[in-house]
Order: C-alpha cells, then sequence, then structure tokens
C-alpha cells in the first residue's frame, strides 16, 4: 500500500521560519546577568577582605599604642632604679667607712687585751720564780718568803685589778658598739650636700674670692646659701641646675659659708 505524502503549501512554510530564527537567537541577557551576579560576588569578597584588613590594621595600631607605653614604663622604671641604684651605692660607701672604724676600734681593743695577757704572763713567770726561789730556801728564809708572799698578794691585787680594766675595757667596747649600732640607722640615712665648692680671686692683687657652686646631680638642687662677714654678698637662695654651676662673687677671705639643701647635711666652708 502506497501513501501519499500531504503537500506542503507555501503558507505553511512562511509561519515555520520564524520559530527557528527564535531558537537560533543568541542568548545575551542571561550572559550579561550571569556576568553582574560574579561581579557583585568578587565585590562582597573584595570589601569583605578590605574589612578584614582594616581590623587587622586597627588592632595592630592598638598594640603598638600599648607597645610604646609599656616601653616608656620600662625607661621611667629604669631611670627610678638607676637613682636607687646610685643611692644605695652611697649608703654602702658610707656602711664600709663604718665599717672600717668599727674595725680599727676592735683592732685597738684587741691591742690592749693582748697587752694586759702579756703583763698577766709575766706576772705569772715572775710569781713562779718567786715560788721556785722561796722553795729552794731554808727556814732561815722565811722572812723573805713572807715577803715574797706579800709581793704575790701585790701581784694578784694588780692581777684582779687587770683583770676588771680589762673586764671594764670589754664593757665599754660593748657599750660602744651598742651605740654605734643605734647611730648607725641614722649614719645611713645621713646624705652629703652633693655640690663641689671652688674659690677663685679675680686677680693676683684682690683680697676678694669668687666662689663656684657646681651641682653633681642630674637634677635641679635648690641650696640655700649663708654667708658670714660680708657686707657685699648677702645670703641667698638658688636652685642650681643639674649640672650647672653658680658664682657669688666679693667673698672676703676667712669669711663663713654655709650651703644647706632639704634631705642632705649642710656644707660649712672657709674662703680661702
Amino acid at each position: 500500500m502506497i501513501e501519499v505524502s500531504p503537500d506542503i503549501s507555501p503558507k505553511a512554510s512562511e509561519h515555520t521560519l520564524p520559530d527557528e530564527e527564535h531558537n537560533n537567537r543568541p542568548q545575551t541577557p542571561f550572559v550579561i546577568r550571569a556576568t553582574c551576579i560574579v561581579l557583585a560576588i568578587l565585590a562582597i569578597a573584595l570589601a569583605y577582605r578590605i574589612h578584614q584588613q582594616n581590623a587587622l590594621v586597627s588592632d595592630t595600631r592598638v598594640r603598638l599604642d600599648q607597645a610604646n607605653a609599656a616601653t616608656d614604663q620600662v625607661k621611667a622604671d629604669l631611670a627610678k632604679s638607676n637613682a636607687q641604684s646610685a643611692d644605695l651605692q652611697l649608703q654602702l660607701d658610707r656602711a664600709k667607712g663604718l665599717r672600717a672604724d668599727l674595725q680599727s676600734q676592735l683592732t685597738k681593743a684587741q691591742g690592749q687585751q693582748s697587752d694586759l695577757q702579756s703583763q698577766l704572763e709575766k706576772a705569772r713567770t715572775d710569781l713562779r720564780s718567786q715560788q721556785d726561789k722561796a722553795l729552794a730556801q731554808s727556814a732561815g728564809l722565811r722572812a723573805e718568803i713572807n715577803q715574797a708572799n706579800d709581793g704575790l698578794s701585790q701581784l694578784r691585787r694588780e692581777l684582779d685589778q687587770a683583770k676588771g680594766q680589762n673586764g671594764d675595757l670589754m664593757a665599754q667596747l660593748a657599750r660602744a658598739q651598742g651605740d654605734i649600732a643605734k647611730l648607725q640607722p641614722l649614719a645611713v640615712k645621713a646624705r652629703f650636700l652633693p655640690v663641689s665648692v671652688t674659690f677663685e680671686k679675680p686677680s693676683f692683687w684682690s683680697n676678694e674670692f669668687t666662689m663656684h657652686v657646681r651641682n653633681m646631680n642630674p637634677d635641679p638642687l635648690k641650696v640655700n646659701i649663708t654667708i658670714g662677714g660680708s657686707r657685699k654678698a648677702p645670703s641667698a637662695s638658688a636652685t642650681i641646675e643639674g649640672d650647672g654651676t653658680i658664682n657669688i662673687a666679693n667673698l672676703p677671705a676667712g669669711a663663713k659659708v654655709v650651703i644647706a639643701s632639704e634631705g642632705y647635711d649642710p656644707a660649712n666652708l672657709t674662703v680661702q
């Protein structure tokens, strides 16, 4: 059986062509939308990255400020420690001087004790010698033996006196050491005035001097200068800068100068 294909009219062909053109048209809007989405995602990622970087920079700056503050505190503590070290060194030097003085007194007391011991040994030797002589003599020498006994009694009294003197010396030494121990905290607290003073004549024929007072400390020092026996150079108060010097002129020879500052021992000087 033979089937006959239907005829395709030209009109039907004309309706088919637009559908084929629609299927073959490029997908331009979809590509643009996909590109915009990708760019938006990249922008969001970049913004988040920038936010993280800014947060990291802010945290780094905070830590840097903290480190700088800690460094300044360490520097201040170091300066304070150096000042305390210098003060402790000064106290140590004074304690060493006091120790040397105590050692000298102890050596002197030991020397006195040694002399007393030598005298005692000599007295014992003399006593033994006299006893040997007395035993060697006959009964007719009883008077001499009695005399020797009297000498022995005298020697014993002298020995007792020597022992008493030795005990007194030891007691005096103990009291002196106790007094020194009591005075030692005061001596440690005493502080010498940190100034250097020199006197200078303006000319060979002048009878007046110029006094130069230098501050040996790096910090300013307030001093009160009292001058006796001078009308041209009255007493005054001044603040000397660290490692600075003040000059006071027209000081007559022999004038008494007292330089005082709070917390330090006053310095008594004579113009010469």
